[in-house]
């Protein structure tokens, strides 16, 4: 046993070895793969600004440079050059531009232009104006570019349904209702800079409605008080509740009197009709036994 597991251990051996050394001697097969080719790349200058830009700004050739862009991203409204955005005339600046950021076309008025405020509005819009003061402006943190709610409060007395809600209370037909809901603020005050996020308390804050929504705010400035209700930026609910009168929070003053005046009625009311009862103990030996019977009061003849 011992002679032929030595023999089968140097076949395993000398086997081993020349499968290794065919292996060694076998020239491994080498596949070459072309480098894929860089995507090619054009060009093309287009106009930032050297410098911050702010709502009025006259634009001039040392707050300009141009650079290198790539010409498939190309901001739609860029100027390739500084001659061709100066070329009929200085333009002014109608919304901020930061350092190296591309001077558009619509962040600019035409040329010769004044930053007035009609160039910022959209087409078909009216810009009207709203009296404001720290309350009714939410404290000075509306900026230009939120949106906001019109809220009108006034007196409804007239109305038939808030009088009947009403009923008499004081103050009670005190209503209020949204004008118009989520637009636009274009500015506050008289400034237009749309990156200012500090609070400013202004007296007036300027917003962008429909032609309906410029007659609805005229209106309402008559017949009540304005004030301004900010928006989330990612609410986009149109923001109309309807009519809000004080039985929304419960009930009027008179009502609600009058519900107690009737509780109290009722209570004392019943207290009289139910009948009283007497007990009455009764002895039979040893036994006591006790019974309940009515007290009712004598006639009024038999009182005298």
């Amino acid at each position: 046993m011992i002679g032929i597991a030595a023999v089968f251990g140097a076949i395993s051996i000398f086997a081993a070895d020349f499968w290794v050394k065919s292996q060694a001697k076998a020239q491994p097969e080498v596949k070459v793969v072309a480098a894929p080719q860089q995507p090619k790349v054009e060009f093309k200058t287009i106009v930032v600004a050297q410098a911050p830009l702010r709502y009025g700004m006259e634009l001039g050739r040392p707050q300009l440079a141009e650079i290198p862009w790539p010409q498939d991203s190309v901001p739609q409204g860029a100027f390739p050059t500084i001659d061709k955005l100066l070329a009929d005339g200085s333009r002014v600046v109608l919304s901020p531009i930061e350092v190296n950021e591309p001077v558009l076309l619509t962040k600019l008025s035409g040329p010769n232009g004044r930053a007035t405020l009609s160039n910022m509005l959209s087409p078909g819009m009216r810009a009207v104006t709203i009296r404001t003061d720290e309350i009714a402006g939410v404290g000075g943190f509306i900026t230009p570019g939120d949106r906001v709610d019109v809220v009108l409060t006034r007196d409804a007395g007239d109305i038939q349904e808030v009088s009947k809600n009403a009923q008499g209370a004081a103050g009670s037909t005190v209503t209020s209702e949204v004008v118009v809901a989520d637009v636009k603020v274009l500015s506050v005050g008289q400034g237009a800079d749309e990156r200012k996020t500090e609070p400013q308390v202004a007296n007036s804050v300027t917003i962008e409605v429909t032609n309906e929504g410029a007659q609805k705010v005229a209106l309402a400035r008559t017949v009540g008080t304005l004030s301004l209700s900010l928006r989330s930026a990612a609410d986009a609910s149109d923001g109309k509740s309807g009519l809000t009168t004080i039985s929304s929070f419960g009930g009027s003053v008179a009502a609600s009197a009058q519900a107690s005046a009737a509780s109290l009625v009722n209570a004392v009311t019943k207290d009289q009709d139910e009948p009283k009862f007497k007990t009455v103990i009764v002895t039979r030996g040893d036994k006591v036994e006790e019974y309940k019977v009515p007290s009712r009061q004598p006639p009024q003849e038999l009182q005298q």
